[in-house]
């Protein structure tokens, strides 16, 4: 029998690593970022926690709502 020093989890994760990256290989896209219209909520800085919250992207303030809408394609309401 062969002495490894590889743990019993090691396969496992070098399998499941080889996997993501095949994925996003396939997508053309990173598995481990996120991507989609910008701005995106990990982008931005919460300046208030209420409902809705309120969050700063590239000096301009959005709700969670709006941050929602851009996400999901939705034009914004013009008020």
């Amino acid at each position: 029998m062969r002495n490894s020093s590889r743990g019993p989890w090691d396969v496992e994760i070098l399998a499941l690593f080889v996997f993501a990256l095949g994925i996003g290989g396939c997508a053309m896209a990173n598995p481990f970022l996120s991507s989609g219209p910008e701005p995106r909520v990990e982008d931005c800085a919460l300046i208030q926690q209420a409902t809705p919250s309120r969050w700063v992207c590239n000096g301009k303030v959005y709700t969670s709502v709006q941050l929602t809408d851009i996400r999901n394609g939705k034009t914004p309401e013009l008020k």
